[in-house]
């Protein structure tokens, strides 16, 4: 696997400050006091509705400051989201400039790498390394391959963390304190069957984050959300959350011309 440069894909927010672990705590899904043992977690930030704004990759940088890697593309929105939460905390929440973000089956001669799974690397360094390349395909494909869902400025607020199997990659923690859009995630977890989730697609016809699918199951109404997707030789294919009733018959047409194929996410096979 080559090294690739995602300085056009994602950015890093600084979190840090003597309240730091404890404004994240409230913030965010996951318990942010795990990383005292781990080197990153999932996490995400939610509306009232607990709908999910941001997805994270997290790590502790040192005792009091905090790495949120996230899509570039979002960046404006959410840090001034977060911001707003601060009050008198003793908290500063800012873009990490002046870095790069790479990803690839080595680590950097120096700064952060995270091994995000065996011999697989997403790494914050202040320079480039050496016959580094552009492509983002190896990066989508990973997060494919792994059921990893990020959130993007098309798909703010359109899901609750379990719709996308937030919970299945440990992004959720049930038993922490409260935190913003805390009581439907918890309400959801304990009381509620899942009517949707997320699984894996292909299809032959282009496809883009945030498009709609329909099926005849549900008289061609919305059946579900494209979350990520890549093209791979003459097809296409990516994440995709579904109504599970109608995981047989899915289209990107009311015409039910164009199906797509759906498979189920087998998470024992990802860890």
């Amino acid at each position: 696997m080559m090294l690739s440069n995602l300085n056009n894909q994602l950015a890093v927010i600084e979190v840090k400050g003597n309240d730091a672990s404890k404004f994240l705590q409230s913030q965010l899904t996951n318990d942010i006091n795990q990383l005292n043992t781990q080197q990153f977690q999932f996490s995400a930030h939610l509306n009232n509705k607990g709908r999910m704004l941001a997805s994270f990759i997290i790590t502790k940088y040192s005792e009091n400051s905090y790495y949120l890697i996230t899509p570039l593309e979002i960046i404006e929105k959410i840090i001034p989201r977060l911001k707003m939460f601060i009050l008198r905390s003793m908290v500063n929440i800012t873009q990490l400039t002046n870095i790069n973000i790479i990803f690839g089956n080595n680590k950097t001669a120096t700064g952060l790498s995270l091994e995000l799974k065996a011999n697989t690397y997403l790494s914050i360094c202040e320079k480039l390394p050496e016959n580094i390349s552009t492509e983002i395909q190896t990066w989508k494909a990973f997060l494919i391959d792994n059921a990893i869902p990020f959130i993007y400025l098309a798909t703010q607020e359109l899901f609750i963390p379990q719709h996308v199997n937030y919970d299945f990659i440990n992004g959720v923690s049930y038993k922490k304190g409260c935190y913003t859009g805390q009581e439907i995630v918890a309400r959801t977890h304990y009381l509620g069957k899942l009517k949707k989730q997320m699984y894996k697609f292909t299809c032959d016809q282009e496809v883009k984050i945030a498009q709609k699918v329909v099926s005849p199951i549900i008289r061609d109404q919305e059946a579900g959300i494209i979350v990520e997707v890549i093209q791979n030789t003459h097809s296409h294919y990516g994440l995709i959350v579904l109504q599970t009733e109608c995981i047989e018959k899915i289209f990107l047409d009311i015409e039910n011309n164009n199906q797509l194929l759906i498979q189920a996410i087998n998470y024992d096979n990802l860890n």
